[in-house]
């Protein structure tokens, strides 16, 4: 199954898995959904932009791709560690969007 073929998913230019419109990836939905334990409607409870619809077609492209998803939350997780690790010296700020900047890519 590929994300085309689910409602309310489409991939960008660089493979990542969007939800519609919204500005939120799958992976995004995923980290929180494992980190909080959060269920599809507590996930809406957390993000009512998003409409339970577009949720559960998300947790649907996780499971059907979990270790794709967890390998790339793995490696975001190893590059923010890097960032952090790489140059104390900057100012937190300075290193949140260093990272924001790493995720994005």
């Amino acid at each position: 199954m590929i994300a085309e073929e689910l409602p309310h998913l489409h991939r960008d230019s660089n493979r990542a898995v969007w939800i519609d419109r919204t500005g939120y990836r799958v992976v995004d939905v995923a980290r929180e959904h494992l980190a909080h334990g959060w269920s599809a409607e507590s996930l809406h409870e957390n993000h009512p932009d998003l409409s339970l619809a577009q949720i559960h077609a998300a947790l649907a492209w996780f499971y059907d791709h979990e270790q794709a998803v967890l390998d790339e939350i793995s490696e975001k997780a190893r590059a923010a560690d890097r960032i952090f690790e790489s140059d104390g010296s900057r100012s937190v700020q300075d290193r949140i969007k260093a990272m924001k900047a790493s995720r994005m890519a």
